[in-house]
């Protein structure tokens, strides 16, 4: 992993990692979802791995199941809001660092 020293290596877990990659797997699937059994292939583990991570995910208002079709699951809102509000902060930052910009480049009198 990018930016991991040996000394974190301990600190990784195989749970959280199996995790992080089904919400990527996830990203692009709000319509029509996936379900669990597609899911446990794709990220290469087993359908109970899958169970307890989308109920832990569920939990935490990550993922919800579709609608449409209760066998299939979609990443919940939450995780947009969670990108959206880092896009303002991110916006508003740059306005600032222009803003600032503006200040210092006017020549004084």
């Amino acid at each position: 992993m990018k930016g991991i020293t040996n000394s974190d290596n301990q600190y990784i877990s195989e749970q959280v990692q199996r995790t992080l990659k089904i919400i990527v797997v996830m990203a692009g699937r709000e319509i029509q979802g996936i379900s669990p059994s597609e899911l446990a292939k794709l990220v290469q583990t087993s359908p109970t791995n899958i169970t307890r991570a989308l109920a832990n995910l569920k939990e935490a208002n990550f993922v919800e199941r579709l609608p449409s079709d209760a066998r299939h699951w979609r990443l919940a809102p939450k995780l947009v809001q969670i990108a959206n509000s880092v896009s303002l902060n991110l916006n508003q930052a740059q306005l600032q660092l222009q803003q600032d910009q503006q200040n210092y480049s006017l020549l004084a009198i």
